[in-house]
């Protein structure tokens, strides 16, 4: 048989590496996150083996195994360019879709009791509806409309509280409740199956605007941002309590990272109003309450937000492979009765949201869980910065894609992408949490007392002054320190 003469297959070999270090090189310039001594160091090697291997495969006897081998080597070089390039690309349209901007939908139902003869939205007109106006009177008011333009006019009586609301439903006082979904957790309060002994016969659904970043250049200035995890399963987007807060405050020039866990119950005026109650109440109002009663605590302006829900944590944690955390005592959580041992722990998915959620074992309640819940961030973000990244970062990426909100502009996550890869900062995180004593006060939301925590003026105080200490670029050093050591 006649030795076939490879000279075209040489060719093209040659040719496809040559093309796939141009696809590299383009997509790490245009994807804006790859540091340009990277770039530059990633073009003169490429140069010099493109250089290197045309004379060993076009200079070399023809089917020598020397020329032979480059070829192979050259094939295997272009496949690793390839998926290079994609997971650059890759990465840059997560960072795209997580600058998007982001909306807030409001969901307000109509509710009757489940052995109701009302069956649809078009009988409303018959049967007298209540609703509680006095906590958003716009979202009530754009209700009404809506559901009048549908079918014709309705009758209204206006509940004092959801105590009075869910009353008067149950005992058939009225037919129908109107109720913003963000408070139907304060209703199940009221009445333990409330879920199981009602149902939706229509719904209006309301989007609320983006809230806007002050932004600032990440990689030289201190910022803070806003981390709130949702009590809610499902879609991200929906408003609703905030059960985990905390403010992050991230210093590039000191490479030192704050954590100040706010407990939910925490009794302050709300922004909106002035009127005092729990909060993680805030969140019923939006995203922009939350932040803006938070700055009204801290005395600071807040840069960015990031936003999660129960679901969206445990795809993170389940996409990381799960996550190993210290816990300074062994105790079993109410929620799927896991055992959390002294010192490291390996959790699953749900292991950890349990982990994070869990305060009816401790003696500190709330403030236990607000530290577990700090050395839930703290682990995840040393998982995050290390080289165990690298066996599951495609999960990451299409996890993250759809699990987190955020406002912080495209640019500002790349320009903090390229420090991370350029410097490989090794952070230095420090926490701190808010503290107060258990009291019974009235609550503006549930317009009844409810437990909360009154803060100690002097934790405050103390908070702010770590965030002044960050903002002008001094090392700090809080009496909880890093709670992963």
């Amino acid at each position: 048989m006649k030795k076939i003469d490879n000279k075209y297959l040489r060719r093209i070999v040659y040719s496809i590496q040559f093309l796939m270090s141009i696809v590299l090189l383009s997509t790490m310039y245009f994807i804006q996150f790859v540091p340009m001594k990277y770039l530059i160091a990633t073009a003169v090697v490429l140069v010099i083996l493109m250089v290197g291997e045309y004379f060993l495969i076009f200079y070399k006897k023809k089917g020598s195994k020397r020329s032979l081998l480059t070829q192979f080597l050259s094939l295997l070089l272009s496949c690793l360019m390839a998926v290079g390039s994609f997971y650059i690309y890759k990465t840059g349209q997560v960072v795209d879709l997580l600058a998007e901007e982001q909306f807030q939908t409001r969901a307000i139902s109509v509710i009757v009791l489940k052995d109701s003869v009302i069956k649809n939205e078009h009988q409303l007109p018959d049967h007298l509806l209540s609703h509680v106006s006095y906590v958003d009177e716009s979202t009530m008011d754009y209700t009404v409309d809506q559901i009048e333009s549908e079918v014709g006019k309705i009758s209204l009586d206006d509940s004092s509280d959801f105590h009075q609301l869910v009353t008067k439903l149950y005992q058939k006082d009225v037919d129908a409740i109107i109720l913003d979904e963000a408070f139907r957790s304060l209703v199940e309060q009221e009445k333990e199956h409330f879920n199981e002994e009602t149902r939706v016969i229509y719904q209006v659904k309301r989007d609320e605007a983006a809230v806007n970043a002050k932004s600032v250049d990440v990689t030289q200035k201190p910022f803070l941002v806003y981390v709130s995890g949702n009590d809610e399963y499902g879609d991200l987007t929906t408003v609703s309590r905030s059960d985990v807060n905390m403010l992050v405050g991230i210093n590039p020039v000191t490479q030192q990272i704050l954590l100040i866990s706010i407990p939910r119950d925490i009794y302050y005026p709300l922004h909106r109003n002035g009127q005092y109650d729990k909060f993680t109440h805030t969140g019923m109002y939006g995203l922009q309450e939350s932040i803006d009663t938070l700055a009204d605590i801290i005395d600071q302006d807040i840069n960015y937000y990031v936003r999660m829900n129960f679901t969206s944590f445990m795809d993170i944690v389940d996409a990381l492979g799960g996550i190993t955390v210290n816990s300074s005592e062994a105790f079993t959580t109410k929620i799927g009765g896991y055992h959390i041992q002294e010192g490291e722990n390996h959790l699953n998915a749900k292991q950890a949201l349990a982990f994070v959620r869990e305060r009816k074992s401790f003696i500190d309640g709330d403030f236990a869980r607000g530290r577990n819940q700090q050395r839930m961030i703290s682990a995840i973000v040393k998982k995050v910065c290390s080289p165990a990244i690298l066996t599951s970062f495609s999960d990451v990426l299409d996890t993250v894609s759809q699990s987190i909100e955020t406002n912080m502009l495209s640019d500002e996550m790349n320009a903090l992408v390229s420090m991370q890869l350029s410097d490989m900062p090794d952070w230095d995180i420090q926490s701190y949490q808010i503290t107060g004593d258990s009291a019974s006060m009235p609550c503006y939301s549930l317009g009844m007392n409810a437990s909360v925590i009154i803060p100690h003026e002097l934790s405050i105080q103390q908070a702010s002054d770590y965030i002044d200490q960050l903002m002008a670029n001094e090392k700090i050093e809080t009496e909880l320190g890093d709670l992963q050591q």
